[in-house]
């Protein structure tokens, strides 16, 4: 079975104590941003879509890649053409209690893009800024009705673990925005990985089964595959945060399908101009068995 548990603590560990020689940089082009560590690709950021006819399919991480190359998600498999590699999103996005968008299946929502940034560290890691703007688009004019700032640190790879660390705030532009899970309570980040149906989840100590529903677990999750002939030879470490507070709720799937850390449930969580829905996750990609 997965060692994910303890091979998690000791990345951790070697993170936050190695010290790093290689150097973040990004590759920008006409529809993405791509960054690496020492030449290597590590993730890809989409800034535009690349299909007319789906002008919400933008803003996400597709490729990631694990240290060797091996890219660890997919975009628009056939099972769930709106799954898309890591992303939030949500089924509903409420404007004074009425639903008029679906985040999470790419309907009546778009973003725009409107800056990006990136600023290197002399620790070689490099934090990948963007302004994105959300915008309606399910009534007979379009309406901008959040601001989101979304930070994507990358650090150098510390004996062949790799650290990402994902910041993001939402700030209305409209009155009565709200997001909410659902009747599934889906919605939160979503992750679709290769091979889903051959994953493994760990939480703590113990190796969770797949749900019908949102499950509680604890502030991380462990995704690996099954040592099998052509399967990814990494392990995925992945915690999140909401308000500050760690998110412990999870949709988990053994078929093919994505992962979900669950936030708010199928309750909707209004977000103020005051008080902008502030978002974060950590990713840790690593061997499944951890250099020495």
């Amino acid at each position: 079975m997965s060692r994910l548990p303890a091979v998690l603590v000791t990345a951790l560990t070697l993170l936050a104590s190695g010290a790093a020689q290689a150097r973040v940089e990004i590759k920008p082009g006409p529809d993405q941003v791509a960054v690496t560590d020492d030449g290597k690709p590590v993730l890809t950021f989409r800034t535009r879509t690349l299909d007319p006819a789906q002008p919400g399919r933008l803003a996400y991480i597709h490729p990631l890649q694990a240290p060797d190359g091996t890219i660890l998600t997919e975009d628009q498999p056939a099972d769930h053409p709106s799954q898309r590699g890591l992303y939030w999103a949500w089924p509903q996005v409420l404007l004074n209690g009425q639903a008029v968008a679906d985040s999470w299946n790419l309907k009546g929502i778009t973003w725009f893009v409107r800056a990006t940034h990136f600023q290197g560290a002399a620790d070689g890691s490099g934090a990948l800024s963007f302004d994105i703007d959300w915008i309606i688009s399910s009534r007979p004019e379009l309406i901008y009705v959040a601001s989101e700032t979304t930070r994507i640190t990358v650090h150098p790879l510390v004996r062949g673990a790799r650290r990402i660390e994902i910041d993001t705030v939402v700030t209305p532009r409209a009155d009565g925005l709200a997001v909410s899970g659902g009747e599934k309570g889906e919605g939160g980040l979503a992750l679709r990985l290769v091979r889903p149906d051959r994953l493994v989840f760990n939480s703590g100590k113990a190796t969770l089964t797949a749900a019908p529903g949102p499950l509680t677990a604890g502030p991380a999750m462990g995704f690996t595959w099954l040592a099998e002939t052509g399967a990814p030879a990494y392990a995925i470490g992945l915690a999140c945060k909401a308000q500050g507070h760690t998110i412990d709720q999870w949709i988990l799937r053994h078929e093919l399908s994505g992962q979900n850390c669950a936030f708010p449930g199928a309750k909707a969580y209004a977000i103020t101009r005051d008080q902008p829905l502030h978002l974060q996750a950590t990713l840790v990609i690593q061997p499944r068995s951890p250099a020495k």
